[in-house]
């Protein structure tokens, strides 16, 4: 086929993704009523991917190709745009699973209908997610996580939910940034929330929770906050002295959160009293702009009690929150509060857990 034969390219980062990539690669060869390419670029893989992705190569089911190149997940996303002959592209995390046949099609569908109304302006979508567990517990944390990938709210997207645009809007937005090891996802999703053109596409795609089972939820999620916020707030110090902070899913092992509380204490410390003052204003900014989630969280709650699949159901406490009491709290007096209770809490935390034999 030549460049456009194809409706969509999909690109899908890999390392050391034996466990995963073969399932997604079935799942997307069921795919129905889409034309479509797939493009594996990995990075440096020591285990069976290359093996499992050359096999699926000889069934030739969906036109395939195999990129080798360095680890980064950023620059092997770039690699695979940069390759990409439709003019639509869907970004995949390799540990994906599809249960739709008719996900793409329905997907591409939904985001052509989006760009046709809003022309000129482009487009963008993600998938609602569904975590894949082995065990159970924690039933209400993960409803209230998965309920928040239907929202198009700035810290509810990741790159576990799919990206899909165009090619050219994709390199209107500067691509991923190479320049980090890290937050590739958050740093192109600020982009298109500045452009706020992001969608939420029709079906759900499952990502594994091994993560969370293994690590536990509680602490995952306490220093995927940390991390998005630094991120957010520009300090990359922190990702610099912890590059351990994410690790891959077959290294993962339960997460000790004291080592990086004082490492975030002495770096800040080290700033001097003025740096370490501005940065723990901007994370009380931070900490308002994302307060809505304690509403959101309440509303969930009932809908779970009520049973109502995650994502739907009303969300009235949400609607008095940002109507309200959101603009309180983004103030400067607002944040500049929020900046010390995020302070007791930190510290609080820290002390807790030196406590803790």
């Amino acid at each position: 086929m030549t460049d456009h034969d194809f409706d969509l390219s999909v690109i899908i980062p890999t390392l050391n993704e034996e466990q995963s990539i073969p399932r997604l690669l079935q799942d997307l060869a069921v795919q129905k009523k889409i034309i479509f390419e797939i493009i594996v670029v990995d990075g440096g893989s020591a285990d069976l991917t290359l093996d499992h992705c050359s096999e699926f190569l000889d069934q030739k089911t969906v036109p395939t190709t195999l990129f080798k190149t360095r680890a980064g997940r950023g620059h092997q996303m770039n690699v695979g745009a940069k390759a990409a002959c439709a003019r639509n592209l869907l970004f995949l995390h390799a540990d994906s699973a599809i249960s739709d046949d008719l996900l793409l099609h329905n997907a591409l569908k939904h985001l052509s209908e989006q760009r046709a109304a809003r022309f000129p302006s482009e487009v963008a979508g993600h998938f609602r997610m569904r975590f894949k567990r082995k065990g159970s517990g924690n039933e209400k944390a993960y409803y209230f996580y998965e309920s928040k990938t239907s929202l198009n709210r700035q810290e509810c997207f990741n790159g576990d939910q799919g990206l899909m645009l165009a090619k050219t809007y994709f390199e209107s937005l500067g691509r991923f940034d190479e320049s980090r090891h890290y937050m590739e996802d958050a740093d192109i999703g600020s982009k298109l929330f500045v452009s706020g053109k992001l969608i939420t596409l029709p079906g759900t795609i499952g990502t594994s929770a091994r993560r969370f089972e293994v690590e536990g939820l509680q602490e995952r999620q306490i220093l995927n906050a940390l991390m998005r916020n630094f991120f957010s707030i520009g300090f990359h110090e922190f990702f610099e002295r912890a590059e351990h902070a994410y690790h891959s899913q077959q290294k993962t092992e339960k997460l000790q959160l004291k080592p990086f509380l004082e490492l975030i204490h002495k770096t800040v410390l080290a700033r001097g009293f003025k740096s370490a003052f501005i940065l723990w204003y901007k994370t009380g900014g931070y900490v308002a702009n994302n307060a809505w989630q304690l509403a959101y969280a309440l509303d969930c709650r009932s809908n779970y009690r009520n049973h109502m699949p995650q994502g739907e159901g009303s969300v009235p406490r949400l609607a008095v929150y940002d109507k309200l009491i959101g603009p309180l709290l983004t103030s400067k007096p607002g944040s500049f509060l929020t900046a010390l209770a995020t302070l007791v809490w930190f510290y609080g935390l820290r002390l807790k857990l030196s406590l803790k034999k």
